[in-house]
């Protein structure tokens, strides 16, 4: 606890450089995705010092922390931002313009293994989660000491976050006692309806581009225009590379 005690007062003591730390971070992706007209929503936050506190003493005798050090080392979303995304075929360009526009040390794709008392029928939390540095170039020369730190950015579907928190909340974090196999199917039910909900939207993506293309022949916004030539430049390249789209406002 002693160990702890001390993480979390220097964790206190530096909240406020997370939180702009964060907020930073989100800006460049909005702005950025945006332009390339990327439809999604980005959300952002420093870890609130009561719930990491909580999820400290719960890890602590599974991972046994014996400096300060090995809390940095295993919590690596004290700043984090979440890129939801309208249409989950995004997915791909979105990893291209993060690994563009900032330093990324490693990633990690879910889903996670089954939960221990019941098996699930569908795959869970569908998502990726990097862990990035801000190029010390992107910064003014007063927020340099920013590009030290690491943020973990979390790509979805805004459906699949949105499931993911009730899910969390509930198998997680029970308020009232570990959760019921029925509950436990219910939240493996919505998993399903989120999954084809995914599914649906990438078809409705796709039918949207063909219709511009074949019946238009106009596109109404920048969003459209990039989702075309991303999917038109992928045709035609017939790699695996994913193009990078680029300024579709301009």
């Amino acid at each position: 606890m002693q160990i702890i005690d001390q993480f979390m007062q220097d964790y206190r003591q530096e909240l406020k450089v997370y939180e702009k730390l964060a907020r930073i971070c989100a800006e460049q992706c909005e702005s950025g995705l945006e332009r390339n007209g990327v439809r999604c929503m980005v959300t952002y936050r420093a870890k609130r010092p009561d719930r990491l506190r909580e999820k400290l003493c719960s890890r602590a005798e599974r991972k046994k922390y014996k400096c300060v050090a090995d809390i940095t080392k295993d919590i690596v979303d004290l700043a984090g931002i979440r890129i939801a995304l309208y249409f989950p075929g995004d997915k791909d360009e979105v990893d291209t313009f993060l690994r563009s526009h900032f330093i990324v040390d490693e990633h990690k794709d879910f889903p996670q293994q089954q939960i221990e008392n019941y098996k699930k029928s569908f795959s869970g939390y569908s998502a990726r989660h990097y862990r990035v540095r801000l190029y010390p170039d992107s910064l003014s020369e007063q927020c340099r000491e920013y590009a030290s730190y690491t943020v973990e950015v979390q790509v979805g579907s805004v459906l699949m976050h949105a499931w993911a928190e009730v899910e969390h909340d509930l198998a997680y974090k029970p308020q009232t006692g570990r959760l019921s196999r029925d509950e436990y199917a219910i939240l493996d039910e919505l998993n399903g309806l989120v999954l084809a909900g995914e599914i649906a939207l990438e078809r409705l993506q796709f039918a949207v581009n063909r219709r511009i293309v074949h019946e238009l022949g106009t596109f109404a916004n920048h969003y459209e225009l990039s989702s075309f030539l991303y999917e038109r430049v992928k045709d035609v390249q017939g790699t695996e590379v994913d193009p990078m789209v680029g300024r579709a406002d301009v």
